[in-house]
């Protein structure tokens, strides 16, 4: 990788409390088992986990997501969620409770429920071929910044600036090697934009 994979960049103030509630991640966890089956979240040999899905927690701007370097695990129990209960662009920090640190992506989630209301759902997936098959195909991309920063806080605004992002709900991180991101209106929404990649991408 031509980054340190997992690596916290924003300030995160986490207030450490009990698990999140069991049926709160269920469809979280149904889509993550599904991905990392298919090796779309997982680890790498030097042991750094990839990948991070959540879910906006009813109609607020909070939003529950995987716990930090949690890629490796087949499995997650609600132990390994957050909530994400503020998000702040300008000062790049975010503030969260939960029994584990949220993903070191959690302020880009932040940012991309920002752009609409009626996203519901983000999954950040890691595939070399599906990366640069987006990158040299006709998709959305960011420009070369490194993941969890400022410039890819602002590279996320600015590629959807004159556009609803529900029209074209998945974009390649440029700058994050093999990263992609794809969102919906539910979790299987987000989950059929990235299938609807794939399939384009074994089509070719």
């Amino acid at each position: 990788m031509s980054e340190t994979e997992g690596v916290v960049k924003y300030t995160c103030h986490f207030d450490k409390s009990r698990a999140l509630k069991p049926a709160l991640i269920r469809p979280i966890e149904s889509c993550r088992t599904r991905l990392y089956a298919m090796g779309l979240i997982g680890a790498y040999p030097d042991g750094i986990g990839y990948g991070n899905i959540s879910q906006r927690a009813g109609q607020s701007d909070t939003f529950i997501i995987t716990g930090t370097q949690t890629g490796h695990l087949p499995k997650l129990t609600p132990r390994y969620y957050s909530l994400v209960e503020e998000c702040d662009d300008r000062g790049f920090c975010l503030r969260a409770t939960g029994a584990s640190k949220p993903s070191s992506e959690a302020l880009t989630h932040g940012t991309i429920y920002g752009l609409s209301k009626a996203i519901q759902a983000v999954i950040h997936i890691h595939s070399m071929a599906l990366w640069k098959f987006m990158l040299t195909h006709d998709y959305l991309h960011t420009a070369k910044v490194p993941y969890g920063t400022v410039e890819m806080i602002e590279e996320v605004i600015r590629i959807y600036h004159d556009s609803n992002p529900l029209d074209n709900p998945c974009f390649a991180m440029a700058g994050h090697e093999e990263g992609i991101i794809c969102f919906g209106r539910d979790m299987d929404e987000a989950e059929r934009v990235l299938y609807g990649v794939l399939k384009a991408y074994l089509e070719r």
